[in-house]
């Protein structure tokens, strides 16, 4: 692999910290890179380190493990978008300048700084720059998502007067300012790396339109490629769901524990695991599913939190993956993470989810946010043979090998900064 460039992969946290989907691909990528004998260094944020940082000195840049290390952002503004105190900016800019690579992958810019970017591309510019979009911060100030922040309602496309709306206390001022900086700074990347084409869409609409932009979902690891597949024909496949994931408000946990019931109407043999979840951590969220919850009875259950490691075998013990997100998503690693297993899925139909899933082919959509269609999908693909036949057609993940190759071509082709 003499010809293969070295890589530094910047993100924004370590899934020894944090287990968000975006550290997770970038920590996949560091050992998929290692795992073919290539170079490969990993840089991450650790909120551990800034908190410890807040109370006593901490070296900026600590070592993590064989080519790992762990930075504090401490240093940085409120927003994580730029750095208020300059020398510990300095400091990783060094750092990460003097490291034998030749291209910079980003795996976000928050925590990362906009001026750090802007820094180390003067300090480098021998080097490539490539960053992954892992959801739509940039674009909007909700944390990325696109709902808006008083209805759950989705918004379609960003302008500081309907920004303004879902943050009044903000200015017309801030948002365009913020946007110039944002677009200014991600326009100097040699290629920017998209994982759905629904995202890329939303940031050319947005107007980032000059790097070279390259679609190519996240690898899903090479622990999660070594299994067998399918794992395992699940016991009363049909009529057996799972959920996966974290209960959160954008999640959709809430509109399928309503659909339950009503899919039971039309098949009492439905069952439906909740993974990622006890029953008091999701009546806290949701203190109006409670009786909901009682009245389901024994067709509902809470397994509990789960191991990332642990996830495709998970998925084999369900016929069905259900992923009700309200909002867009992006390209969600529970979906890749089904289609290893041999899983067939239940999606809303937008976004990152409709894109990934053929409905009628290799899954089924339902009407976003809808209780009542999503227990008609639940009814339908409980009918005999249905889990089969979709079982049949999905695809399995790409490889390793076709992961490195797209990363290695979306390196090579964007434009000289």
């Amino acid at each position: 692999m003499a010809d293969a460039p070295r890589i530094c992969i910047l993100s924004h946290s370590h899934p020894d910290f944090s287990k968000g989907g975006g550290e997770m691909a970038a920590h996949r990528q560091f050992t998929a890179l290692r795992h073919a004998g290539r170079r490969a260094v990993l840089v991450a944020a650790s909120d551990v380190g800034t908190r410890y940082a807040a109370h006593r000195p901490i070296e900026p840049v600590m070592p993590h493990g064989d080519d790992e290390y762990i930075y504090t952002f401490a240093g940085m503004a409120e927003d994580r978008l730029a750095w208020e105190d300059p020398h510990q900016r300095r400091v990783l800019v060094d750092f990460l300048a003097s490291l034998p690579v030749d291209v910079f992958h980003l795996h976000h810019y928050w925590r990362v700084g906009t001026d750090l970017i802007v820094d180390l591309m003067a300090a480098r510019p021998d080097a490539r720059f490539a960053i992954t979009m892992h959801e739509m911060l940039a674009i909007c100030l909700h944390h990325g998502q696109m709902v808006r922040t008083q209805s759950r309602e989705l918004c379609r496309a960003e302008s500081p007067m309907r920004c303004l709306t879902c943050f009044p206390e903000q200015t017309l001022e801030r948002f365009a300012i913020r946007k110039a900086t944002l677009l200014s700074t991600l326009s100097r990347f040699h290629a920017v790396i998209h994982p759905s084409a629904f995202i890329r869409d939303r940031y050319l609409a947005w107007g980032l339109k000059r790097p070279h932009a390259a679609v190519i979902e996240n690898y899903l690891g090479d622990e999660a490629l070594a299994l067998p597949r399918p794992i395992a024909a699940a016991p009363a496949a049909a009529t057996s769901f799972g959920f996966f994931g974290s209960p959160t408000l954008f999640k959709g946990l809430d509109v399928l524990l309503r659909a339950l019931p009503l899919a039971l109407r039309a098949n009492p043999a439905i069952t439906l695991t909740v993974f990622g979840a006890e029953r008091e951590e999701v009546v806290r969220l949701f203190p109006a599913l409670d009786p909901v919850i009682t009245e389901v009875g024994q067709a509902l259950a809470f397994a509990g939190r789960y191991d990332p490691a642990d996830a495709v075998a998970l998925m084999g013990s369900v016929g069905w993956a259900v992923m009700p997100s309200i909002w867009w998503e992006n390209s969600p690693v529970v979906i890749q993470e089904a289609r290893r297993a041999g899983t067939p899925l239940i999606v809303s139909d937008i976004g990152g989810m409709a894109e990934k899933v053929a409905n009628g082919i290799d899954g089924l959509h339902f009407k976003r946010a809808s209780p009542v269609d999503l227990a008609r999908a639940m009814a339908e693909a409980a009918t005999p043979g249905t889990r089969a036949r979709f079982a049949g057609s999905l695809r399995d993940v790409m490889t390793r090998d076709e992961f490195l190759a797209a990363l290695d071509a979306a390196f090579a082709a964007g434009p000289a900064a």
